[in-house]
């Protein structure tokens, strides 16, 4: 089995992570970072997973367009977990429309409740469904050995008018690259900014991070900054910053 992930704050290669501990198969941990740039993706494995954040209420453009790129073999057992901050929006049925389109059928597909990295989630929520987390990682994992099946059920109008909105002001007012920046009497100049980053769209120059133009909104940069030196404006400037308690810059970089 291959598990593909894409995980900036932790939460979503926690959850990768711990699914393949509770298999009991071989399972290889395959990261967005180590594929984005492949003309092409083939897999002989008879069961693939997504482990990937809602970002906009959907999935994130970049690890689509790596799912896009994938061939797989006939019937194999597509899965996908969504970790997300309470709404999974529209992202699993765009993820099940994609495979489609290849000619695959997502099998499973599930949400994983975590605290937010863009949106504030409130201290006992965020703690919350971090001790929940074993738990439901265990029942979405016996579902998964047992190659069970999830149905889809329709997206109401109204969420799917709620996320359209999300996906169409987030980018330009929420997350917005063009207002990143260093607070320079506190940047030391580290680099881990760059390190952390999935798509490698940071570049240090004069000991400083430059933001280039293939930004996934991730958001990796802000919450791992050891000095608190990066500030990305608009919405979010004054969030707290998270990353999952059982994930180091290392395990990222």
């Amino acid at each position: 089995m291959k598990i593909y992930y894409l995980s900036a704050t932790g939460n979503s290669l926690a959850a990768a992570r711990s699914l393949a501990r509770e298999l009991d198969e071989n399972v290889t941990l395959v990261s967005f970072r180590s594929i984005r740039l492949l003309p092409e993706i083939e897999t002989s494995d008879t069961a693939v997973g997504f482990v990937f954040p809602v970002y906009f209420a959907d999935v994130p453009q970049e690890f689509l367009a790596c799912i896009r790129k994938m061939k797989f073999r006939q019937n194999t057992y597509l899965f996908a977990i969504a970790t997300c901050n309470g709404v999974p929006g529209t992202t699993l049925r765009t993820l099940s429309g994609a495979l489609e389109q290849k000619g695959a059928h997502l099998s499973a597909a599930f949400s994983l409740d975590m605290p937010g990295n863009a949106l504030i989630t409130p201290q006992a929520a965020s703690d919350k469904r971090l001790n929940e987390f074993p738990g439901r990682l265990s029942q979405i994992a016996r579902m998964i050995a047992h190659r069970e099946q999830t149905s889809f059920p329709g997206i109401p109008v109204r969420e799917a008018l709620r996320s359209a909105a999300v996906r169409a002001i987030g980018p330009r007012f929420v997350v917005n690259p063009r207002k990143f920046h260093t607070v320079e009497t506190a940047c030391v100049g580290c680099g881990l900014c760059a390190r952390v980053c999935p798509a490698s769209n940071i570049i240090i120059s004069n000991n400083r991070p430059r933001w280039d133009s293939n930004c996934i909104h991730c958001l990796a940069c802000f919450h791992w900054c050891p000095k608190q030196a990066i500030h990305i404006g608009g919405l979010l400037s004054d969030r707290p910053r998270y990353h999952h308690p059982e994930v180091s810059p290392s395990d990222l970089c």
